[in-house]
């Protein structure tokens, strides 16, 4: 009889655990299921994540690409084979970045790589020998990119085709100087008889320079130190028609603007010696301030001297048009500024302009003149911002107004600041 007691204990007792073994079977299963459904959630999510990250990837309009520290492509969107004239990603994927890129930027491409694997992110501009054999130009702005313990692993670039959009900007460029050259020659044409005047000034000086040596040595062939005087002044005059000369072909040449190192305060001197003939004419006078610490500063001369001559020839109408004061003057000052600049400013006494006008006076074909064609002014604003300077105009305390303009220093200045 007590066996089967302790029988039926122990029968009870496994029952029991059966039924908790069982529990935790199923709390286990329970949670399988549940793990199970996350992690399928999260390679789903994954999954999405991944597609929509590469739907962003070949949605985009430029080439869009990933390589590794020596240069290798690991992928590139479709836009970007397509630029490259590829017909697939074969074609590109493996093959390294300096397979397309112009050798002369091979350089300058390993050292941004360089740069970008340190963990900055760089730009630059360079040429791309494309599959059919054309040469685009091609500006790339590239990133590291990094794995989720921070490491590196490669360089995103994005590079956009700027092929066509330079060469826009250079047609505008190439317009617009053909546009100043036709304002030089315009007013080179109205200023005709001022400077015919100039030169025969010049020029009579040397005749009669020249027929006082003829007497001279007539009179007395042995006395040759009699016409030194008279030679003297012969080429003091003839050089100074030249200089005329030589300031007016300059003017109204087609030689394409070149940016060199050019000296501020001769070019306002040789404007103010082109503008005085028809300053003298309106009986208008032109006082010069010139700073003698200005240096050199990167421009393109012939630009800077039509601006300081647009400057100069419309304060002398400004001073010289009726209502204004009868002897009057203007000032051209220049002035190195605190950043390493140069600022030339042009100050007259005239009538002013209208304050409902004076934001429009550097807009196209906007004129205050009779006979004006609005383009002077609107052709220095754009020859002074592409020197990276600005150009501004204000009203007097008195009478008339001053144009300013300011051109930076040359680059290396400008790093040193």
């Amino acid at each position: 009889m007590m066996i089967l007691i302790v029988g039926a204990s122990a029968f009870a007792a496994m029952t029991g655990i059966a039924l908790y073994l069982a529990k935790r079977l199923g709390d286990a299963e329970s949670r399988l299921r549940a793990e199970g459904s996350a992690r399928a959630q999260a390679e789903r999510a994954l999954s999405d994540q991944e597609q929509r990250l590469q739907t962003i990837f070949e949605s985009q309009l430029e080439c869009v690409k990933l390589h590794d520290a020596n240069g290798t492509i690991l992928t590139m969107n479709r836009a970007g084979i397509a630029r490259l004239g590829a017909r697939c990603a074969a074609q590109v994927v493996g093959t390294s970045v300096y397979s397309f890129i112009s050798p002369e930027h091979h350089e300058r491409y390993r050292c941004l790589s360089a740069a970008v694997f340190e963990g900055r992110s760089e730009s630059m501009e360079f040429r791309i020998l494309c599959a059919m054999g054309q040469r685009r130009l091609f500006e790339t702005h590239v990133v590291p990119m990094r794995d989720s313990g921070g490491t590196i692993v490669a360089a995103l670039a994005l590079t956009c085709d700027i092929t066509d959009r330079r060469n826009a900007e250079e047609r505008a460029q190439r317009h617009l100087s053909d546009l100043a050259r036709v304002a030089r020659i315009t007013s080179m044409g109205e200023m005709a008889s001022g400077l015919a005047h100039e030169l025969n000034q010049p020029l009579a000086a040397i005749v009669n320079h020249a027929s006082a040596c003829l007497r001279r040595l007539r009179a007395a062939p042995d006395k040759i130190e009699s016409v030194v005087e008279s030679l003297e002044a012969i080429n003091e005059q003839g050089q100074r028609a030249g200089q005329i000369i030589r300031t007016v072909r300059e003017l109204v040449s087609r030689t394409e603007p070149t940016k060199t190192l050019v000296d501020i305060n001769e070019i306002v001197r040789m404007m103010v010696l082109l503008s005085t003939p028809e300053a003298a004419r309106q009986d208008v006078t032109i006082a010069m301030q010139l700073a003698p610490d200005t240096g050199s500063i990167y421009a393109s001369k012939i630009e800077l001297e039509q601006v300081v001559f647009n400057l100069i020839r419309n304060a002398v109408e400004a001073v010289g048009n009726p209502g204004a004061a009868a002897h009057a003057s203007i000032s051209v000052s220049t002035m190195r500024t605190q950043h390493g600049g140069i600022e030339v400013a042009v100050q007259d006494c005239g009538c002013g302009i209208d304050a409902e006008d004076i934001d429009k006076v550097f807009d196209p074909f906007f004129t205050t003149k009779f006979d004006g064609i609005g383009m002077g002014l609107s052709i220095s604003r754009s020859i002074i911002e592409a020197h990276g300077g600005r150009i501004s105009v204000s009203p007097n305390a008195g009478k008339g107004v001053t144009f300013v303009f300011t051109v930076p220093p040359p680059m290396e200045e400008r790093m040193a600041v």
